[in-house]
């Protein structure tokens, strides 16, 4: 019956964990920055390496788009993900690797404030050696290239300064939206109620009841021992 007991209010605590990061994570930032892609199969996928150490091979395509990304990686470059399209008078030559590079600077939706991107997306077809990268790539088409330790902050001029920054998120933004437009709030006169208050309130609340749920469980343990 103890160790019932104990497996109850286990899954209990776990909920309550499950609860407290959902409180937090409803409050995360996206972030405004040049995403990096390459292509699987003629297709865009998000790069899980960075420029830096992915080694180029012959016909590779890599793409770059600036982009706000939050729980997802975004969409990826709106130009084709196939070598032949994009570079079909780059022949094939001894010891070099083909590579095409794609630009998308995005929309105005996404420009950082005061700015405007360039219109048109950018496509260069470039050689690097065996075993250079695709930051190699980058850097040999020709563009101006702003990095941070290795982190691509800009490409010709865009963005003029940022580097990575952290943006509201537009997903909490619509969830938030969306629940104060199904649930009727009631406020008593005089009573001001904002959201940091009412988060702050959450994570004190489940603190405490975290707290108390772990004293329960090292109590049964502790009967159970004796």
């Amino acid at each position: 019956m103890i160790k019932v007991k104990r497996n109850v209010a286990l899954v209990f605590i776990a909920t309550l964990f499950s609860s407290l990061f959902s409180v937090t994570s409803a409050n995360a930032a996206d972030y405004r920055y040049w995403t990096f892609w390459v292509t699987t199969s003629d297709q865009w996928s998000f790069a899980n390496e960075g420029a830096g150490t992915l080694k180029a091979t012959d016909q590779m395509v890599t793409g770059w788009k600036f982009a706000i990304t939050g729980a997802d990686n975004g969409t990826p470059p709106n130009q084709s993900a196939v070598f032949a399209e994009l570079c079909p008078d780059t022949s094939e030559q001894a010891g070099v690797l083909r590579v095409a590079v794609v630009v998308d600077f995005n929309d105005a939706s996404v420009a950082p404030e005061g700015e405007t991107p360039p219109s048109e997306s950018l496509i260069n077809c470039v050689t690097v050696n065996e075993g250079q990268t695709a930051a190699d790539a980058l850097n040999a088409a020709g563009l101006d290239v702003r990095a941070n330790d290795g982190f691509v902050c800009g490409i010709n001029g865009y963005p003029k300064e940022e580097c990575g920054v952290e943006v509201p998120s537009t997903a909490t933004e619509t969830t938030e939206a969306e629940t104060q437009a199904d649930t009727p709030v009631v406020i008593a006169e005089n009573e001001e109620v904002t959201e940091s208050s009412n988060t702050d309130l959450q994570l004190i609340a489940l603190a405490a009841v975290l707290v108390v749920g772990l004293a329960i469980v090292l109590r049964m343990r502790k009967k159970k021992n004796n």
